[in-house]
C-alpha cells in the first residue's frame, strides 16, 4: 500500500479512538451485535422436522414451514445490522457529524434489542 492509502485510513481511525465517547459508542454497538448473533445462534435447534418460520394474518395457513436454517436469518440479520451501523457512524464522525453518529449509534442499539424480543419470540414459536 501506498503511503497515501495508509494515510487515509489511520487519520480518521486515530481521531474517532482518540474521541473516547465516541469510541465507547461504537464498543456498544459492537458488543451489541456480538451478543445478539450469540443469543440467537445458541437458541437455534438443529432438527430433522420443518418448524415454524414465519406468521402472517394473510392466506390459509397463518403459519409456514420451513428447514432449521431458515432461522439463521435471524443471526446474519445482527451481523448486517451491527456492521453497517458501524461503517455509518464511521461515515458520520467523519463528516463532523458526531451527535447524528451517536443517535445511529443508539438507534443501531436499539433496533438490535426489538430484533432479539421478536427473534426470540419466533424461535420460541418454531420450537415449541
Amino acid at each position: 500500500m501506498t503511503k497515501e492509502k495508509k494515510d487515509f485510513l489511520r487519520t480518521p481511525l486515530r481521531t474517532i479512538a482518540a474521541d473516547r465517547p465516541f469510541f465507547a459508542a461504537l464498543i456498544g454497538v459492537f458488543v451489541a451485535g456480538i451478543i445478539y448473533m450469540l443469543v440467537m445462534g445458541f437458541t437455534l435447534q438443529v432438527r430433522d422436522v420443518q418448524v415454524y418460520v414465519r406468521y402472517t394474518a394473510f392466506g390459509e395457513a397463518h403459519f409456514y414451514k420451513s428447514y432449521w436454517y431458515y432461522l439463521l436469518s435471524f443471526v446474519l440479520f445482527g451481523a448486517l445490522v451491527m456492521v453497517v451501523h458501524i461503517g455509518l457512524m464511521v461515515k458520520l464522525y467523519s463528516l463532523q457529524r458526531r451527535q447524528t453518529a451517536l443517535f445511529v449509534g443508539a438507534a443501531a442499539v436499539l433496533v438490535l434489542l426489538v430484533a432479539a424480543s421478536y427473534g426470540l419470540a419466533v424461535m420460541h414459536l418454531a420450537y415449541r
